[in-house]
């Protein structure tokens, strides 16, 4: 039966969940574990597989009622954007393996609440198998589907609108039309716009502080004013009001409603309200999570720093994802025909407008194109939100890894995101070009560009779901072995690890979690 059937017969069952409150995905899952036989296999079947390919911003009905059930009964899950990819990242820019695996499992914690790795023999860790000093702390205050707190914003990252209308951020001539992040120009990588992306530009400052300190991050971003922005005060404002309705049906404004307070970022409201400021000592609580610097001879616990800056990350490559597609069909001239996504202030109100294309249809489209593309590159949100991850780990190594001993291959890391060189000659962009993609055609910063995949993206494209695993897999571990070449000291290179319950060989077992 047709899940357009489905959605029409009225079951209150299945409305129920289509239309929970899980709809605000971020990069959709794509390794899955198989309830049946405990097998990874697709989350979501890739458009090659649908009877009649789809068409751009559609996904087939068996697509579709994939997602339903991962999202009405989810098992074990991960998306390789958030994980795979970003930890290959990590270590290409010198990070230690531990390191990069603590930045990758807070990453996910912001659509999981709580980060349990997959091996590559389909078993997650658990509190009774080798894989327990992986699992990761709990907490709620960034999930995506918690909306009681401003969770859903750390996924639709909403760009603010000072003229209240929207038309300052989308459509031809709105900062969107070119690319969120480049505005003001140059702006970004150097900095994210605090008056239109503010919410980013709060969590970004919070997630670079170098100490251990709480630092300062608001719900929704949102600080007393500081000139022109609502982001970037000394202090959260307090006494607003926020409101706003996920789309579940295209063209309908009617939805799951996100409603909070303003003031300080709440980091798990599961049994009252706790602050983002007990974050460090929450992961310092082996009654809350095992996990440690499993590299550092002293195993201390994962350092706030590292949870920090992986729930930005995740919030910065949703933004990425989301912006070019979700509620904001007019990225270039003549326009296009949807309001688009955004906040607006209106006095002690913060309204969020939430665009068409928001909704879960289209939504699970979106994702659906994102891996598994074939011998096609993936989408330019892709290329978008994986160089940016390699800009702010450059920032992140520099300012703060770095002086911790977090960096086993200093040769590795440039020493800035603006042209400077590592040891071995290369800047940001030419990593870029070597591990994500190099521009084919078009212009950069337009939404015009085509790029050809490189060493990350490539084992992306892979319809496989066990395929791209190990093909990522084998990137990694090729690469590692071209870098120690390269190395002025290849003595001195510390090879790069796989992710926790993975090996070189496909069919070896032995590092699977027993």
């Amino acid at each position: 039966m047709k899940i357009q059937r489905l959605i029409g017969s009225g079951s209150s069952l299945l409305a129920a969940l289509f239309f929970a409150p899980q709809v605000a995905h971020a990069y959709f899952e794509d390794i899955c574990v198989s309830k049946k036989d405990r097998k990874i296999v697709a989350c979501v079947e890739p458009r090659a597989a649908c009877a009649k390919t789809p068409s751009a911003g559609k996904a087939c009905p068996a697509q579709l009622a994939q997602a339903v059930k991962q999202i009405a009964a989810p098992v074990p899950a991960r998306s390789m954007i958030h994980s795979d990819a970003t930890y290959f990242l990590a270590q290409a820019l010198g990070y230690r393996a531990d390191v990069a695996y603590w930045i990758v499992a807070y990453n996910e914690v912001a659509d999981y609440t709580q980060y349990a790795p997959i091996d590559q023999c389909g078993v997650q860790a658990s509190a009774s198998n080798s894989g327990q000093s992986y699992i990761t702390a709990k907490f709620n205050g960034f999930q995506r589907t918690n909306a009681t707190t401003d969770g859903p914003l750390y996924h639709y990252v909403l760009p603010f609108s000072p003229n209240g209308a929207g038309t300052d951020v989308h459509g031809a001539s709105g900062i969107q039309a070119v690319y969120p992040f480049h505005f003001p120009v140059p702006g970004y990588p150097l900095v994210i716009d605090d008056v239109y992306e503010g919410s980013l530009s709060n969590m970004r400052q919070w997630a670079m502080q170098p100490d251990e300190e709480p630092g300062l991050l608001c719900a929704a971003g949102l600080t007393v004013p500081n000139g022109a922005s609502n982001f970037s005060g000394p202090a959260c404002r307090t006494g607003v009001t926020v409101q706003g309705n996920v789309p579940v049906i295209t063209r309908s404004q009617k939805g799951v409603q996100v409603s909070f307070n303003s003031g300080d970022k709440i980091l798990d409201n599961s049994s009252g309200d706790v602050s983002y400021r007990e974050l460090g000592s929450w992961l310092k609580d082996k009654s809350r999570t095992t996990g440690v610097l499993w590299k550092d001879p002293a195993l201390p616990p994962v350092p706030v720093q590292l949870a920090r800056i992986g729930l930005y990350i995740h919030s910065m490559q949703d933004t990425a994802s989301h912006s070019t597609y979700c509620g904001d069909d007019a990225p270039s001239p003549p326009g296009g025909t949807d309001v688009g996504s955004y906040m607006k202030l209106d006095g002690n109100k913060l309204q969020l407008i939430f665009g068409a294309t928001c909704a879960t249809a289209p939504h699970i489209a979106g994702h659906t194109e994102e891996t598994a593309t074939g011998d096609s590159p993936l989408p330019l949100r892709n290329y978008t939100a994986l160089n940016m991850t390699l800009n702010e780990l450059i920032i992140f190594g520099n300012t703060v890894a770095k002086a911790k001993g977090w960096i086993v291959n200093p040769e590795l890391l440039p020493p800035d995101v603006v042209g400077g060189k590592n040891a071995l000659g290369q800047s940001a962009a030419d990593l870029q070009a070597r591990l994500v993609g190099t521009i084919t055609q078009g212009k950069k910063w337009t939404r015009g560009e085509v790029y050809q995949s490189s060493l990350v993206t490539l084992p992306l494209q892979q319809l496989s779901t066990l395929n791209r695993l190990h093909a990522m897999n084998a990137a990694l571990a090729s690469y590692s072995d071209y870098v120690q070449k390269q190395y002025t000291a290849p003595g001195r290179f510390t090879p790069f690890e796989l992710m926790p319950g993975n090996a070189k060989n496909p069919q070896d077992t032995s590092a699977c979690f027993k």
